[in-house]
């Protein structure tokens, strides 16, 4: 990392108050902390080389508050990034102290690194956890990680995001379901269109894909959803 995290510092690149646009949650407001880096490259991320600063634990939870006093309540303090889970050292006593503070946590994550999620699952409420195609995001293939990442989260709230592209490989899609099925098979499972010219729900054919995609994932497991992001949408932070 460029910048190795703390106990007491850790590297944010933003601190926002907005409707959750992903996943099982969307359009529940919550508290959004954003973290710099991430250790994967995704083809399709819009949130890398945003600026960020270095920031104490004190003044990320000063910031915190005060956002909530203004625009709250909020259902969730939603820790994003980047990859959260890459700032574990910065990560537990920031979770500890929200947990003390009595607000709920939502951890969104890449869902690779799981000897940190063992660290901090104790203080997470919710895991919003990725599946990543390798078809789709032009990296490596996660399948062992992702695997051991859900028999750690399992035991909270959890829900798996797939991104999707029309690049998909409809072989390693399965692999991903069975995954699924294996180790956790109520879990629900949402498909996400992306597109590299505009939102993939605007993508006719790539929504015509992700129907048929869902067909076949339904044969395998029981919950599985096509969300677009609400945020882009309603063309919201």
């Amino acid at each position: 990392m460029n910048h190795p995290p703390t106990p007491n510092e850790g590297r944010i690149s933003e601190i926002f108050s907005s409707l959750q646009g992903e996943g099982i949650r969307m359009g529940e407001r919550h508290l959004f902390i954003r973290f710099e880096e991430c250790h994967i490259h995704c083809g399709y991320c819009d949130e890398l080389d945003k600026p960020a600063r270095t920031m104490s634990l004190e003044e990320v939870l000063s910031e915190m508050l005060r956002i909530d006093q203004e625009d709250g309540p909020h259902s969730f303090v939603s820790l994003t990034g980047g990859e959260p889970l890459l700032y574990q050292a910065f990560l537990s006593p920031l979770l500890l102290r929200l947990k003390a503070l009595g607000f709920g946590t939502y951890l969104e994550t890449n869902g690779i690194l799981w000897p940190a999620l063992e660290a901090v699952i104790g203080w997470c409420d919710l895991i919003a956890m990725d599946l990543k195609p390798a078809s789709v995001t032009k990296e490596k293939s996660f399948l062992a990680e992702h695997r051991r990442f859900l028999e750690i989260a399992k035991g909270k709230e959890v829900f798996i995001k797939i991104v999707l592209s029309k690049e998909i490989d409809v072989q390693e899609f399965q692999q991903l379901i069975l995954l699924v099925r294996e180790v956790a098979s109520k879990t629900p499972v949402i498909l996400q269109p992306v597109s590299a010219s505009e939102e993939g729900h605007k993508d006719e054919e790539l929504m015509q894909l992700l129907g048929e995609l869902q067909r076949l994932a339904r044969r395998m497991i029981p919950d599985v959803r096509i969300l677009p992001r609400l945020h882009r949408i309603l063309k919201i932070r």
